[in-house]
């Protein structure tokens, strides 16, 4: 029977839990019920697995990820020209934090101009400006107010984060998942549970960019990628952990490693949801990899830039890709979609709908022009 490595507790079908390697939050599918039980399951992701998750979350809505259950939160930035702030909502639509509402007092003449992202946004407005100005005709305005739909010529900026005091912790314990996953004893990571705990600090998980990626990736490819090692010669265990080819660390896990050696690899394609099969061979000495530690990197940041830009390209392009599909589908829906049953597709239904798909992509079209225009610049 296992245990679970925390409380050493036995696992049974009543008290086990599944246990993501890579959180769920990041796409994370590698998951089993021989790690946790509940109880500890519960603590640890209550904490600092939050916080890898506020830290990814920007690549998990970009990349339009698919997870175990939920969508990726909203990411909050500001427009470049307005300074106005947006949430960028899972699917690209961009809805500003704030609607915007001008009032203009002119003696008892009151002059309103609002700007509501929603239906339900603009009637709780109205609901709100009835209370100050009870003479106003909610209902006139509503029917009178001007309803369409565009596009946002700017760009939202927002701010990310590589590491942080929480999210080595959630690193470190993704690394020992996949150890005892991979059929590791659990005696050679006890002494990093109270590191995980609160109870002590430890300096066992740093960033880390190898000057060469562990292996060429495909042009539109993203991974998750783990590679842990056991070197019972150089008395070594440890883990790189790599998100998003993005979000990229080193786990010390033991540097007085007496167990068998182990060799494992985890490549996970996150866009095509499958593992694939890469070769990753890279493996440290004891001196080079405690060298990592004592000559921490501390400025990762242009190779970070490089590997985000990457990774938003890919992002950018699949949200074009998916817009379009949407605008192409409502074009169909215009036309097609009033067929009846059992009627006859013409030439009148087949211009028609090519008709409504236009009217549908050239606004966007026109937008994405006007922006490689401005981005050209």
């Amino acid at each position: 029977m296992k245990k679970c490595y925390r409380c050493d507790t036995l696992l049974t079908e009543e008290n086990s839990s599944d246990e993501h390697v890579i959180i769920n939050a990041c796409g994370g599918r590698l998951k089993s019920k021989r790690l946790l039980c509940q109880t500890c399951n519960s603590i640890f992701g209550d904490s600092f697995d939050n916080e890898l998750a506020k830290i990814t979350n920007d690549l998990s809505n970009l990349l339009l990820i698919k997870r175990h259950r939920g969508n990726p939160q909203p990411i909050k930035g500001k427009a470049s020209k307005t300074g106005e702030e947006y949430f960028l909502e899972f699917g690209g639509n961009p809805k500003k934090v704030k609607p915007v509402i001008n009032e203009k007092v002119d003696g008892k003449n009151v002059e309103l101009t609002i700007s509501a992202d929603n239906e339900k946004q603009f009637k709780e407005i109205l609901k709100g400006l009835k209370r100050k100005y009870p003479e106003l005709d909610i209902d006139a305005i509503s029917e009178s107010a001007t309803r369409g739909k565009g596009y946002l010529d700017d760009t939202i900026h927002f701010q990310t984060q590589v590491g942080g005091k929480e999210v080595f912790k959630a690193i470190t314990k993704t690394a020992i998942n996949y150890f005892i996953l991979n059929g590791g004893d659990s005696v050679y990571i006890k002494h990093l549970l109270p590191y995980l705990e609160n109870k002590i600090d430890l300096d066992v998980v740093w960033m880390h960019y190898p000057k060469e990626y562990p292996y060429q990736y495909e042009e539109d490819e993203v991974t998750h990628i783990l590679r842990l090692v056991g070197d019972s010669k150089e008395r070594i265990l440890y883990c790189y952990v790599e998100l998003f080819n993005v979000q990229n660390y080193i786990v010390k896990l033991n540097e007085n490693y007496c167990g068998p050696d182990m060799s494992c690899q985890y490549v996970f394609d996150i866009l095509q949801l499958k593992e694939i099969q890469k070769d990753l061979t890279e493996q440290f000495t004891r001196d080079t990899l405690l060298d990592l530690f004592i000559n921490k990197d501390g400025k990762p940041f242009e190779v970070v830039q490089k590997r985000y830009s990457r990774v938003l390209r890919i992002a950018d392009s699949r949200q074009i890709s998916k817009h379009q599909s949407e605008l192409i589908s409502n074009g169909v829906n215009n036309s097609l979609g009033k067929k009846g049953d059992g009627e006859l597709i013409t030439k009148e239904m087949i211009d028609e709908t090519v008709n409504e798909i236009m009217k549908e992509m050239t606004p966007f079209l026109l937008h994405r022009l006007n922006m490689n225009n401005k981005n050209d610049k």
